[in-house]
C-alpha cells in the first residue's frame, strides 16, 4: 500500500532521486529522449517551483511515482502540461491511473481547463493511461499529442485533495518518527 501526496520543495532531492533510480526505458519515456544522470541533476536544478506541482506516490517511504504537472506562472493559469514517470517494479499497478486521476482533479480545483500530453509514438503505456481518461490523441513525427478535458470543479474534488494531502503528510511524518519512538530514549554518556 502506498500514499498520494503533493510534494513540498524542499522535498526536490526526493524528487531527483526517483528520476535517478528510473530504468533507462521509463526514463526515456519520461523525458521522451535519452537522459544521463547528470542532465537529470540539471533539469531538477533549474525547476521553477512558482509553476510546478509534483503529485508523488510514495511506497514504504520512498518515491516511487510521480505526476508533475507544469502550468503558466500567471494568476489564472488556463492550461497545464503534464508528465508521469513511475518506477518499473510499480508499473502495472494502477499507479500511474491514480496519479493522472489526481493530477486531472488538481487541475479541477485550480480552474484549469485543458491539459496536454507528449510522449513518443512507441510509448503504448501512457497512452493507454490517456485513453482511459478520454483524451483526444494525435500523432506526428514520432510524437503523440494528448489533449483532455478537465473535469469541472466539485468540492468534493478539493476535499479529496486536502486530505490526501493532510493524511499524505501525517503517515509520511509518522514513517520518519516511528522508527526513532521504538528504540526508545536515547543515552548520552558524559
Amino acid at each position: 500500500m502506498g500514499i498520494y501526496r503533493t510534494l513540498y520543495r524542499s522535498e526536490a532531492p526526493l524528487y531527483l532521486e526517483h528520476l535517478l533510480r528510473l530504468d533507462s526505458d521509463s526514463r526515456y519515456a519520461r523525458f521522451t529522449g535519452l537522459m544521463s544522470d547528470n542532465a537529470v541533476r540539471k533539469y531538477c536544478e533549474e525547476i521553477d517551483w512558482r509553476s510546478l506541482t509534483i503529485i508523488g506516490f510514495f511506497c514504504d517511504g520512498k518515491l516511487r511515482g510521480v505526476a508533475e504537472i507544469r502550468y503558466e506562472p500567471r494568476l489564472f493559469p488556463t492550461s497545464a502540461e503534464l508528465a508521469f514517470s513511475v518506477e518499473r517494479g510499480f508499473q502495472s499497478t494502477r499507479v500511474g491511473t491514480m496519479l493522472m486521476g489526481r493530477a486531472l482533479d488538481f487541475l479541477a480545483n485550480r480552474g484549469i481547463g485543458i491539459a496536454h500530453i507528449v510522449c513518443m509514438l512507441d510509448n503504448r503505456r501512457m497512452q493507454r493511461l490517456a485513453l482511459k481518461h478520454r483524451c483526444f490523441i494525435q500523432a506526428s513525427r514520432g510524437e503523440v499529442f494528448m489533449t483532455v478535458t478537465v473535469p469541472k470543479f466539485n468540492p468534493a474534488l478539493l476535499l479529496g485533495e486536502w486530505l490526501d494531502g493532510y493524511l499524505g503528510w501525517l503517515v509520511s511524518s509518522w514513517d520518519v518518527a516511528a522508527p526513532l519512538m521504538l528504540k526508545g530514549p536515547v543515552s548520552v554518556k558524559r
